[in-house]
């Protein structure tokens, strides 16, 4: 702890200046729980309805090829907020772990420069929810906690419950927020993480003739596309183009598939789903991201009566994606695209780009710098990530030749962990075990990674490239992961 508060004190030497000297902006971050790239009317997607996802990627830069650090929740959030990859954090799993001694977030940074730095909503690093601690919270890894509801012990479950009072306790902050300090503003929302309750069975009524009455949590009805519900199964959303499973997948994968595991069951226990029932769990998605879509409209309403929204840098985002029957994958702990591509918006503070679409490889590490370049701030850490300010004014292979995924999707057997290299058109995957352990795809001409490519000979040289890559990430943020091939 000293050594955390030496470090935070020599941000506060080196970086700490008159605030008021410049015009800074407030700086607005809000994201979702497992939310898939595609879970986003802008993005094309026509059995979805989120008008104010929407209106924000009008009023700013949607990057479509934005990837978590880690598919599960813990891990991915500890990079958001440090800039760091993962494993660097000290959050591999989602556990007991806590931020690593020194580490500094993004609350830390600017409140040492000036800024009000608030967190409102899901933390989960690693307590979901730090208002449920026993401890009397005050401050949040450089944050002020803003508390939302007091519910009874056994809740905090689903986010049907916990965002509607999130947004009322956000948008009652905001109403009597006073303006002497620059704001930062975290608000993580829960939904559509509550489709993970679906393969489990938990809190869902089923009506005998029709899977179309499935709704989540008996009393929580569900809107549907501009507001009309379909009535037969006919309307439900399609399979997708790749539903069906890669030939000779992994062992590594399919053991994520078949044996027992309670970290991430929801893949195991989707296996037995019939089509149809595939097909009303992505209804049912869809219903829920529309739900958070309607919270995130008041926040942004919020923003606009206070006078703050056209002074604010924003980005909307997502922890990390869904599997959303892809390769009949339910939730995340995949490299597969739906799980590990997320959401990503971003609105600039001056509105000098508008409406756009960029197709620069970006990563959640990349948030922390964004924040700390576009509020003047000098940090000194050794970022994973970098400033986006860089990829809007690039062409597509000019701000980054590649971003890494870290996995460990297994907390009984912590041994095993899998990297993923995403370049322009491949992707390529390796695992710490199990035969069959690699996998490159051709994005361009497979973008539902249908065809692994790893072990066809007239592809050796992107595979060698690949891996090159990965050794050379290794070695530059100090990950002691051993390309081992298992064929």
């Amino acid at each position: 702890m000293e050594k955390r508060n030496l470090l935070i004190l020599g941000t506060v030497v080196l970086g700490c200046f008159n605030i008021y000297a410049k015009k800074c902006p407030n700086i607005i971050l809000i994201f979702t729980d497992q939310q898939n790239v595609n879970a986003m009317s802008a993005s094309g997607n026509p059995f979805l309805h989120t008008p104010n996802m929407d209106a924000l990627a009008e009023d700013g830069i949607r990057f479509t090829n934005a990837y978590c650090t880690s598919p599960v929740s813990g891990p991915s959030r500890a990079s958001i907020v440090t800039g760091l990859m993962a494993r660097e954090a000290g959050v591999d799993w989602n556990d007991n772990s806590h931020l690593s001694d020194g580490i500094q977030t993004i609350g830390d940074v600017l409140g040492c420069n000036g800024y009000k730095t608030v967190w409102a909503g899901k933390w989960h690093i690693p307590e979901i929810y730090p208002q449920r601690s026993r401890m009397e919270w005050k401050r949040l890894h450089g944050f002020d906690l803003l508390p939302f509801w007091d519910a009874p012990d056994k809740s905090w479950l689903l986010g049907a419950e916990t965002d509607p009072p999130l947004t009322k306790a956000v948008v009652d902050y905001l109403d009597s927020y006073e303006k002497g300090k620059p704001l930062f503003l975290a608000v993580s929302y829960h939904n559509p993480h509550d489709i993970c309750m679906y393969p489990r069975k938990i809190g869902w009524e089923n009506d005998k003739d029709s899977l179309l009455t499935i709704r989540p949590f008996g009393k929580y009805k569900l809107p549907s596309p501009m507001g009309i519900r379909p009535d037969f199964l006919s309307a439900l959303p399609p399979l997708p183009s790749n539903f069906m499973m890669e030939y000779d997948e992994p062992e590594f994968v399919l053991d994520k598939r078949t044996r027992p595991n309670p970290y991430g069951d929801e893949v195991q226990l989707a296996a037995q789903f019939s089509d149809m029932e595939w097909r009303a769990y992505i209804n049912s998605y869809y219903r829920l991201t529309e739900l958070v879509d309607k919270e995130i409209g008041e926040i942004i309403s919020a923003l606009k009566r206070n006078g703050m929204y056209d002074n604010s840098l924003i980005i909307f985002t997502s922890d990390h994606g869904d599997g959303m029957a892809a390769h009949k994958w339910a939730a995340k702990l995949s490299f597969y695209e739906e799980s590990v591509k997320v959401p990503f918006v971003m609105v600039l503070p001056d509105r000098s780009i508008r409406g756009s679409v960029n197709s620069n490889l970006v990563s959640l590490a990349d948030i922390m710098p964004t924040f700390c370049d576009y509020a003047g701030v000098s940090s000194g850490i050794d970022f994973a990530g970098k400033s986006l300010r860089g990829a809007i004014t690039s062409c597509s292979d000019g701000f980054r030749e590649f971003v890494v995924t870290e996995l460990a999707d297994n907390l009984k057997d912590r041994s095993r962990k899998g990297r993923m290299v995403r370049t322009e058109r491949f992707k390529y995957t390796v695992y710490s075990s199990g035969k069959r352990n690699e996998q490159l795809f051709d994005l361009l001409l497979d973008p539902g990674e249908i065809k692994n490519l790893a072990y066809d000979k007239s592809y050796a040289l992107v595979v060698k490239r690949h891996r090159e890559l990965l050794e050379q990430w290794f070695k530059e943020r100090n990950d002691d992961f051993k390309i081992v091939i298992n064929e």
